[in-house]
């Protein structure tokens, strides 16, 4: 060769792939499933969980488990219809009349929460008294947002036609509104807003 130059030679390439990354490939799916039902399983018990401290707990216990199914409901599908399904609406709107301002807003707002998914929004209008204390919280809420989202929570439910004229006949919730959209801030304005066009509509 001239120059000393080696000549070039070409290597073989492999084509052969590690079974072990195989398996891992095949194993991903089943692996991401199975924490997938894992997680399912231990939201249910953790709402279960919620639901009996919002029972039985103190004041303050009512207040964190209000928070934290508030917290979850904001999250997933899912996790409305475990909150729903678990009991949990009879707990939390009891607590609409708590003298504890962060329990009346974390409740309120979880319902709120609870309401975005369509089936909780009859769930909701049917148990007996919730839609009277959600009115309660519109007029004498403890927090200006407790009764903004008062407001929303409404709002959410008129989504659903034959909800409308419910709302609108429940005692108190014209007034509530007009006196918001006089004196609201601007985020109550808004909902108040929002209701009166849904309520004018049907």
């Amino acid at each position: 060769m001239k120059n000393g130059n080696k000549p070039f030679v070409f290597q073989k390439r492999s084509n052969s792939i590690k079974t072990s990354n195989i398996e891992a490939l095949f194993r991903l799916p089943t692996s991401l499933a199975a924490n997938r039902i894992t997680a399912i399983k231990a939201n249910r018990i953790t709402v279960l969980m919620l639901v009996e401290q919002l029972s039985a707990g103190s004041q303050e216990v009512k207040a964190v488990a209000a928070r934290e199914l508030r917290l979850m409901a904001k999250t997933g599908k899912e996790n409305r219809s475990f909150i729903a399904e678990g009991g949990a609406i009879p707990a939390l709107y009891r607590l609409f009349r708590s003298t504890n301002p962060v329990a009346q807003e974390n409740a309120l707002t979880a319902i709120l929460n609870i309401s975005i998914h369509d089936e909780n929004k009859r769930k909701i209008m049917e148990e007996n008294g919730c839609l009277e204390l959600i009115v309660y919280v519109l007029r004498y809420g403890l927090t200006t947002e407790a009764r903004e989202n008062a407001t929303a929570t409404l709002f959410s439910l008129s989504a659903v036609h034959d909800f409308k004229k419910m709302i609108v006949d429940e005692h108190g919730a014209v007034a509530a509104l007009a006196d918001l959209l006089m004196q609201g801030s601007p985020r109550g304005k808004k909902w108040a807003n929002c209701l009166k066009q849904e309520s004018n509509a049907s």
